[in-house]
């Protein structure tokens, strides 16, 4: 697997619950579309869309000996809060209930629990990646 260095994830979880947690701490509609794109131009256009992958790069210089995550599963998570933050500018724009803070917040959670160390997104994935081998056979 292609691997990102892992300063860059860190940086891209630490904006992403900055943005995120901003957003609902400050119930700003506009804090929560800055976070979608956050999320979702890296998706569509790729890592050099990335604003966080841009500034890591300037930030942190020696990255070749550094340890790497997978790609693979960074556009995973990536498009697992791309989806949440997706229902939450829905429910926020269209219906106007609290219950887009919810999806926010889960966001902010799961960001805040991988820099801390344990990425939910990976056992997601690990579990889906299980499921589709079982259903292959």
């Amino acid at each position: 697997m292609k691997g990102i260095p892992i300063s860059y994830v860190r940086t891209n979880q630490l904006i992403l619950v900055i943005l995120t947690l901003s957003a609902v701490v400050l119930q700003s509609g506009m804090l929560l579309l800055v976070a979608f794109l956050f999320v979702t131009m890296p998706l569509f256009i790729g890592p050099k869309a990335n604003i966080a992958f841009i500034l890591a790069k300037r930030i942190y210089s020696n990255t070749d000996r550094q340890q790497t995550e997978s790609a693979e599963l960074q556009k995973f998570n990536q498009t697992i809060a791309a989806a949440l933050l997706t229902v939450a500018i829905v429910i926020y724009f269209v219906i106007g209930s609290w219950i887009a803070w919810i999806f926010v917040a889960m966001v902010t959670l799961a960001a805040t629990i991988a820099l801390l160390g344990f990425c939910i997104g990976c056992v997601l994935y690990f579990q889906f990646k299980k499921l589709k081998y079982k259903l292959s056979k």
